[in-house]
Formats: C-alpha cells, structure tokens, sequence
C-alpha cells in the first residue's frame, strides 16, 4: 500500500460544495479530501460557515481525472482558476507593508478592540448613571 501524495485541485466557496465533490469524486474511484484554509475549521464549528473557503485533495496520480470531472460538474476551468488563484496569493505577498496580513490582522484587533469598549461602556455607563443619580 502506497502513501497519497495530495495536490491541490480545486477551491471551493463553502463547505457543501467540497462535501459534493469530494463525495462525487469518491463514487469514480478518486481518494479526495477538503481542508478548511485558514481558521475555516474554527469559524465552521463557531458560526456554522466559514468565509476562507475551502480546498480538495487528491493523490497527484489522480489530478487529470479528478479536473475532468469537477470541470463536469462545475463549468469551470479549473486550470484558469488555479493560476489565477497562484498569483493572487504571489501578489498578495508582495505588495506595501499595509497589504502584508500582519498590518491586516492587527487593523482587526484594533478595530475589535475599540468595538468591544464601546460595547463596555454602553454596558455599564447606564448602570453608574442609575447608581449615581437614582
């Protein structure tokens, strides 16, 4: 028995579409699995649906049939779709300090931050007031 060696060979926007292919990927013979990108498998758990999409596998001995058939199910083109989606994630690296995903995740903390003080204050300054001026 030999061990799979996974390639990538499509991204989906959610998870039931991966359960799909994935699932018709099976039916003809095709060992896939879907991985959440990021923290998708959190936000799947948390919230029931996860905004980072997510990504099949097959072994690299499968990847020409596996495009066949998700190209016959979805209409896409599949190798258009993973050169586009290789340059985005090249250029995404690439750009000013501000488009690095450090600036980003520190933005969303910050703003985070700032939304929960506001949430604080409207919490408890109602209440001093009661306190204060009965």
């Amino acid at each position: 028995m030999k061990g799979m060696k996974p390639v990538k060979v499509y991204s989906c926007a959610d998870r039931v579409q991966a359960d799909m292919l994935t699932e018709a990927l099976r039916r003809k013979g095709i060992p896939a699995y879907a991985e959440s990108k990021g923290s998708g498998d959190y936000l799947n758990i948390y919230m029931g649906i996860s905004v980072f999409g997510e990504m099949i596998y097959v072994d690299e001995s499968d990847v020409a049939r596996a495009k066949k058939i998700i190209k016959d199910m979805t209409g896409t083109d599949i190798d258009a779709t993973a050169s586009s989606t290789e340059q985005e994630q090249t250029s995404q690296f690439s750009g000013s300090a501000a488009e690095k995903p450090g600036r980003k995740l520190l933005a969303v903390r910050i703003v985070s931050l700032i939304a929960a003080l506001f949430l604080l204050i409207g919490a408890v300054v109602p209440s001093l007031i009661n306190i204060f001026f009965g």
